[in-house]
């Protein structure tokens, strides 16, 4: 009978315990804080930039199946048919984006966008998720080769979305791919912004950017929806080497995309160059299901529409437009010229109807459809067209150089390095190596095997050419093998495929299957290194330090001088001052509702000026400039105009001549900034008050 009385005592000193327990819990973390305020803020706006790219890659994937909804994708895997719709839907949610910024873009109108297209598309949004989750359940390959391969992938990219978090740093980024953006949103609305050429550019994904800007305030929001976009051209890529190919293949390919150097640190910033690399698998897939059909033309409208968001994001895509109009008429070439010539239309209206949008915008804005090429037009004339675009500099004007043409992808592999030198991207090794491969098992591939080899080579060998020439006979700056990176998709498909083929072969007298799969380990784990390398020196320790001035510290670390110079000297200057930047295009970080920042985009200030102004005389050039939008302050980046002075033959001695005289006679220093007196990066001056210069 005392057995209630020991229950209620027995229940009493467990919820005492517990008590005690979560009391001396709490105590103990309120003087040992694993989550300070700081880290809560860095962690908690990282989730929200993550959550925020994923709700627009989810509402682009529930658009784009809607879209596709009247072709038939049953033959398509589910990561193809995933990856697809989400890329088609970017393409079209963007111009959504455009259309309703240019009248209003505010948080509201944004997620009043947002909500729209996610009841209009809601079925077709519940199925994308569900196919989705279809694929992740799968799991990982039990296969130990596939599984190192598959691992691998996600490793990189787990830590490019990590990367992705962190505030903004790299030269494009703050230069125009986000700086236009958060201007737009700052100003309430797209708008002609001056000073700035790149903002020219066909703008489709930096597009997305301002709409995530206008929501959430965040400069930080780019990268993680970047990264995305480049798991949705990995997912795609994947996909549909497994469809023809097998499941190794598809990891393989997967990992031939993301462990060149380039690709894994452009899953890691707001650049745009993954949009039309996972567009370019899009087009690959669409005109195989084309050409299994012949029958309708709504393959080829998608497939213009696909080269037309490609054209839409950046004009170097031109050659993902060409050789897709190129594949169709080769896929067609036996249904006689009137079809060919009904292809072409189909194809070619389709996609510069989907370009129009940036074509109108720059013609309306700069009163230029191509702006800032071809055309004098805004702030673009002869002269600044030539020194941005340096037509005849190709490498057929460079004797020392020209032997690289014809052998230009052996070239920008061996001696392509990222962030430098003549091609300034790091594509890997593995394609040289891999693609060779094909002639040795040629003979035993099946028919279907290399019906979509030839497809991909077609796309791939027209584009490849097309990037030769333009490098060839064009400008140097054509040369870039990150403004092609749209190529190695397709590459990536057949490489795979090329290395799976040699267990075909005889294992006797050498398997040269496992010999090569072991160098492609090997370069994978070489990238693994490589990325954790990345990751320990990206500053990351900084900015999850949990310490109160994290934002700073992180800053500090990545940008130097630039930090000091914008956000501590340029930012506190008196309210209400303009700025004109010099030898320096960067302006994301100019705090516009302080001051006014003039960039110096085309880095030409000087050279413009001393040939359209007075003559080139030093007091008329410093008489111009303080008449012209009255900047009280100009910041000189010291660094590169000593580069140019040393290193670029457009200048001529008298040029710097003139400008130690604009300097002596027209200028006051207030600050400096540098490493040692001959290491100097920044200058900021003030006009010389004095009666030579009378305009104040």
């Amino acid at each position: 009978m005392h057995q209630p009385d020991t229950t209620r005592k027995r229940a009493a000193a467990l919820t005492a315990m517990v008590i005690w327990a979560a009391l001396v819990l709490g105590l103990y973390y309120w003087v040992h804080k694993p989550l300070t305020p700081p880290l809560m803020r860095a962690l908690g706006g990282a989730l929200l930039d993550v959550v925020t790219a994923a709700v627009c890659v989810a509402l682009a994937g529930g658009l784009g199946r809607r879209l596709l909804r009247p072709l038939d994708l049953s033959d398509w895997s589910i990561p193809e048919r995933a990856a697809g719709a989400a890329l088609v839907g970017l393409g079209a949610l963007s111009l959504l984006i455009f259309a309703v910024g240019v009248v209003v873009l505010h948080a509201l109108s944004m997620i009043a966008l947002a909500v729209l297209v996610a009841v209009l598309t809601r079925a077709d949004l519940a199925a994308w998720l569900r196919d989705l989750g279809a694929w992740a359940q799968n799991g990982l390959p039990r296969d130990g080769w596939t599984r190192f391969l598959a691992i691998s992938v996600l490793v990189l990219l787990v830590a490019a979305l990590i990367l992705s978090t962190l505030p903004p740093s790299k030269w494009d980024v703050l230069t125009y791919h986000l700086a236009g953006p958060e201007g737009y949103a700052d100003h309430g609305r797209f708008y002609a912004m001056p000073h700035n050429h790149f903002l020219g550019f066909p703008q489709l994904v930096d597009t997305l950017y301002a709409a995530e800007i206008a929501v959430t305030g965040r400069l930080t929001s780019g990268g993680p929806l970047h990264c995305l976009i480049g798991a949705l051209a990995l997912l795609l890529t994947g996909g549909y080497a497994a469809r023809h190919a097998g499941r190794t293949a598809g990891w393989l390919a997967a990992a031939l995309i993301i462990t060149p150097v380039t690709i894994w640190l452009e899953m890691t910033f707001a650049y745009v160059d993954l949009m039309p690399m996972g567009l370019a698998m899009v087009g690959l897939a669409v005109a195989g299901s084309w050409n299994d059909t012949r029958s309708r033309n709504r393959y080829l409208v998608l497939l213009g529409a696909v080269a037309g968001f490609a054209m839409g994001t950046k004009y170097t895509a031109l050659w993902l437009g060409a050789g897709l109009g190129l594949l169709v008429l080769w896929l067609g070439r036996t249904d006689g010229w009137r079809a060919l010539v009904r292809y072409g239309l189909i194809y070619g209206i389709t996609a510069a109807l989907v370009t129009l949008p940036w074509l109108v915008r720059n013609a309306a804005w700069y009163d230029n459809p191509v702006y800032p090429f071809v055309f004098d037009a805004g702030e673009m004339d002869a002269l600044r067209r030539d020194w941005y675009s340096q037509p005849e500099s190709g490498l057929i004007y460079r004797p020392a150089e020209a032997w690289q043409i014809p052998i230009m992808p052996l070239a920008a592999t061996v001696f392509g390095v990222e962030g430098s030198g003549t091609y300034s991207t790091d594509i890997g090794p593995l394609f040289v190596i891999l693609l060779p491969l094909l002639a040795l098992t040629w003979a035993q591939l099946a028919a279907a095997e290399r019906a979509m080899i030839r497809q991909a080579l077609v796309l791939a060998g027209v584009m490849t050419a097309c990037w030769v020439a333009s490098a060839a006979v064009g400008s140097y700056m054509n040369i870039q093998t990150r403004l092609v990176l749209y190529i190695f998709p397709p590459l990536a498909v057949v490489a795979a495929l090329a290395l799976e083929s040699l267990r075909r072969l005889p294992d006797k007298p050498l398997n040269l299957g496992f010999v090569l799969r072991a160098m492609v380990g090997l370069v994978i784990v070489f990238a693994l290194i490589d990325g954790a390398r990345i990751v320990v020196t990206s500053g990351i320790h900084a900015y999850y330090s949990a310490e109160d001035d994290y934002q700073d510290a992180f800053m500090a670390h990545k940008l130097g001088w630039h930090y000091e110079a914008i956000i501590r000297q340029v930012n506190t200057l008196p309210p209400g001052s303009c700025v004109r930047l010099l030898w320096e295009p960067r302006s994301l970080y100019c705090d516009e509702t302080r001051v006014s920042c003039r960039p110096d985009s085309l880095m030409d200030a000087w050279y413009y000026a001393r040939r359209t102004v007075g003559g080139g005389d030093p007091a008329a050039i410093a008489a111009a400039w303080q008449a012209d939008g009255d900047p009280d302050y100009l910041l000189v980046y010291e660094f590169g105009r000593r580069y140019e002075r040393d290193h670029s033959d457009q200048y001529d001695p008298a040029d710097w001549a003139a400008w130690d005289v604009f300097v002596a006679d027209h200028l006051d220093e207030v600050w400096r900034g540098g490493n040692a007196d001959d290491d100097i990066q920044y200058i900021l001056y003030t006009w010389r008050r004095s009666p030579e210069n009378p305009i104040q």
